[in-house]
């Protein structure tokens, strides 16, 4: 299994941490919009990328021990929602980038 650290990934991914270090290690990643898929697919470690950007992808990241959530198309969640991931540890980065760009950005850097 590769590991990364996401504060490797940030500049490919012209991404911005919201909240959590930057140094927490990801171990492979999920692409998303669909929680309930999440909730199905998504592995301990990774980093998942969505457009969601409510209270609920807190939950479903701290349920599935997600690494790290990546907003794309430079979204963005409240202000409410970032303090609730930080009060559990979660990591939030933004991007501007599209989903399609992240995906294969993220398979050049060798993420799986």
């Amino acid at each position: 299994m590769n590991r990364f650290t996401l504060q490797t990934l940030l500049p490919g991914l012209q991404a911005k941490v919201l909240t959590g270090p930057e140094g927490v290690e990801i171990t492979g990643c999920y692409i998303s919009d669909l929680l309930s898929d999440v909730l199905a697919h998504a592995k301990p470690g990774g980093l998942w990328a969505t457009v969601q950007t409510h209270r609920n992808v807190v939950s479903v990241a701290s349920t599935q021990d997600i690494a790290a959530v990546l907003f794309v198309c430079g979204r963005k969640p409240e202000q409410a929602v970032i303090a609730e991931a930080a009060e559990a540890g979660l990591v939030l980065v933004t991007t501007p980038l599209t989903t399609y760009e992240v995906a294969g950005k993220l398979w050049e850097a060798g993420i799986r």
